[in-house]
């Protein structure tokens, strides 16, 4: 690796370390800031429920953008979000802005910063395709890491001081992301390099959607499953603080079961092309998907904190397998043709099940409580696995083409 390949490096970790420290703050402590302003549950739910399905829109919008128009970098689109970012976020500091406009805000950030997630990553594989030595996974882990430990350190502070703290931390990391991205050396885009991300509502028209969805046996209970599965995945992310209270838990707690999720995920992220090398992707999302249920459980019957994080620490064998599995697995299922449709379709049907997860979560909190809330994740989690395991199935052919199982 050359000198000035070490040092992209350091600036593509960078970037992904300020980005996911930019997203503990305002997005795993969403319910802690939001509650402290007088926000039900339920509007919680709603403010990040609606935040995704705009991010959703705002991707393939944004990709298209990019790709039609040349002159417009990735670094330009950045640092345009992250400015809109700051101004929303300046705008909750110094204005006294009531419960609607703190809403509209809330989500319009959160709307910017889920679409950033392809973008960041996007902006690496644009230096790796112009021929610069970056290993994608290492920097990707530094995001982690860096979430890991300022989570653990905002729940501290925050139970020392106030919520209060939360957004202005944000405008302070959000002056590194600007300066990092204005450090990064101009690069020639590829001939061949896209930013164009297919939205699953405009894959294709209509009728070619049936057709699609009918090609592959049992895509649709497939899909279904994996928006039940996100259905629970969501409720205990965006919930997790009003999970722990009940239990006696404080935000140091809260900072330090997200931690331990966060840690949690990085050696299945890192190692994933070695266990999918010895363990087959249907026996993957399989064994994820029932993992999830006991999940479930451990969080229903939790009576500690520290039952939370061992739920927590099962996040390892659940979200850090479930995602690169999906992938790997409609790459075996599907002709090279549908296999964008395809990811897309998971993508769009998570963002369902995360969708009613948040709304729902959010009103059983205020009507019946943490209990019914998790029974209801539960639930959720049973039907997701329980449509896995009926619609995985060993790749067959698919007319003259027959999809390789990976071993």
């Amino acid at each position: 690796m050359t000198k000035s390949d070490k040092i992209l490096s350091l600036q593509v970790a960078g970037v992904q370390g300020f980005y996911w420290m930019i997203f503990c703050p305002i997005a795993s402590f969403a319910s802690v800031y939001l509650l402290s302003k007088d926000f039900s549950n339920q509007k919680i739910g709603w403010v990040m429920a609606i935040s995704s399905v705009l991010a959703i829109v705002l991707q393939p919008a944004l990709g298209a953008l990019i790709d039609r128009f040349e002159k417009l970098t990735l670094k330009a689109v950045l640092l345009t979000m992250s400015l809109m970012c700051v101004a929303l976020l300046a705008g909750i500091v110094f204005l006294n802005a009531g419960l609607d406009w703190m809403a509209v805000f809330y989500v319009g950030i959160l709307a910017l910063l889920y679409t950033m997630v392809p973008l960041v990553n996007a902006l690496t594989f644009e230096y790796i395709n112009a021929g610069h030595n970056i290993n994608y996974g290492v920097t990707r882990a530094s995001g982690s890491i860096c979430f890991a430990v300022l989570s653990t350190l905002l729940g501290i502070w925050v139970n020392r001081f106030s919520t209060a703290i939360l957004p202005i931390i944000c405008l302070i990391l959000f002056a590194g992301y600007i300066l990092i991205i204005l450090s990064f050396p101009k690069v020639k885009r590829s001939e061949n390099q896209t930013y164009r991300i297919e939205n699953f509502t405009n894959t294709t028209d209509e009728k070619d959607k049936v057709g699609f969805l009918r090609r592959y046996d049992r895509f649709i209970p497939f899909l279904i499953g994996v928006a039940f599965i996100f259905l629970f995945h969501t409720i205990i992310n965006n919930f997790l603080a009003q999970i722990i209270r009940p239990l006696g838990g404080t935000d140091t707690d809260l900072g330090i079961s997200l931690t331990i999720a966060a840690l949690a995920e990085l050696p299945a992220f890192l190692g994933f092309s070695f266990i999918v090398a010895r363990i087959n992707t249907r026996s993957l999302m399989k064994a994820s998907g029932l993992i999830y249920v006991f999940r479930s459980i451990i969080f229903l019957l939790a009576a500690s904190v520290w039952m939370i994080n061992v739920g927590q620490a099962f996040q390892a064998l659940t979200f850090a397998v479930f995602l690169p599995a999906s992938v790997y697995y409609i790459n075996e299922i599907m002709h090279e043709k549908d296999r964008v449709k395809g990811q897309t379709f998971v993508t769009g049907m998570g963002t369902l099940g995360g969708f009613f997860g948040s709304i729902i979560g959010g009103r059983l909190l205020d009507t019946s409580g943490v209990f019914s809330m998790l029974l209801f994740g539960l639930i959720g989690a049973v039907i997701g696995a329980a449509l896995l395991f009926y619609a995985i199935r060993k790749p067959k052919k698919i007319g003259t083409l027959l999809v390789e199982r990976v071993v």
